[in-house]
């Protein structure tokens, strides 16, 4: 058998199988060579594998069957030599290669973990030959080198459909290879400075982004009448974002006059809930000197 010595992957026509360590790999290896009779049902196998040196191992085979509804049982043993090659994935490691980089750009830190975050939970995800040789900070973002134009693309659209923002793709001629051009792609993901769920002071009023869709977020009003309006995000570039709200305790309440701890200035204040509200939490906002209440 041929086997990656870096990831112990199984050469097989065509193709490379993946497996997480080499006695895995010679079972796939053994389990996949053995020649049953068509006429056989009920196979079962059991394999005991000692390994003899680092390029042989020896095992033995337990094998079951049924034919004709009688049982039968057949002891093999054998021993595999292994040969060992470097597969296509970890060459390209070894050797930095990539097809795309993605940048991701913008200005708010918390944001720009999140996608990054999200990128290496795909990269580890993913099947070994999606891989980054290269990646680290930069200014306003950060950048990754990775070995798939086809996924980069995938996953830059993915981080625009989650995150907002939109996606810029370029393409640079590296070389030529049998008659054909070589293009290297470059996505510039550039996200917004908002996110989903964020709370924003935008005239005078305390809103609520409830959706990010590419370059536009869908806004709602915490306070009466509750109005929703859909705006683009570059307008938002300048509203405040708030914290994080607090919890608040009800002191009393009667009806729909609530008598509220603002968690803020510690003091009591009298607030009256939304028609018809059987929420059961209740929040807190501060901006500025004004505390805005937010019924859930």
């Amino acid at each position: 058998m041929v086997c990656c010595k870096s990831c112990y992957s199984l050469k097989v026509p065509g193709t490379w199988l993946e497996f997480d360590d080499l006695a895995s790999s010679v079972s796939h290896f053994i389990d996949q060579s053995i020649e049953w009779n068509q006429n056989i049902t009920k196979i079962k196998s059991k394999l005991e594998l000692r390994q003899l040196d680092p390029h042989k191992f020896r095992a033995s085979i337990s094998c079951e069957g049924e034919y004709q509804e009688i049982s039968l049982t057949s002891e093999l043993k054998t021993e595999v030599q292994i040969k060992f090659q470097v597969c296509q994935t970890c060459s390209r490691q070894a050797g930095g290669y990539y097809e795309a980089i993605l940048q991701i750009r913008t200005k708010r830190k918390e944001i720009l973990d999140t996608a990054v975050d999200m990128v290496y939970n795909e990269l580890d995800t993913s099947s070994s030959d999606f891989f980054t040789t290269e990646a680290g900070s930069v200014r306003g973002g950060y950048d990754f080198q990775l070995s798939s134009t086809d996924k980069a693309r995938s996953v830059s659209r993915d981080l625009m459909i989650k995150l907002g923002g939109h996606v810029r793709e370029t393409n640079t001629l590296v070389g030529r290879k049998d008659g054909r051009d070589l293009l290297r792609h470059t996505f510039g993901l550039r996200l917004p400075s908002v996110k989903v769920n964020d709370y924003l002071f935008i005239d005078e009023k305390v809103w609520k982004v409830t959706r990010l869709d590419k370059r536009r977020a869908k806004l709602i009003l915490i306070s009466a009448p509750y109005t929703q309006k859909t705006v683009e995000v570059d307008s938002l570039r300048n509203s405040p974002i708030l914290d994080s709200p607090l919890d608040v305790q009800v002191v009393s309440h009667r009806d729909s006059e609530y008598l509220l701890l603002d968690p803020f200035t510690l003091q009591t204040v009298e607030a009256r809930s939304p028609k018809d509200w059987e929420g059961e939490k209740i929040e807190a906002l501060r901006y500025g000197n004004d505390t805005f209440f937010i019924w859930n």
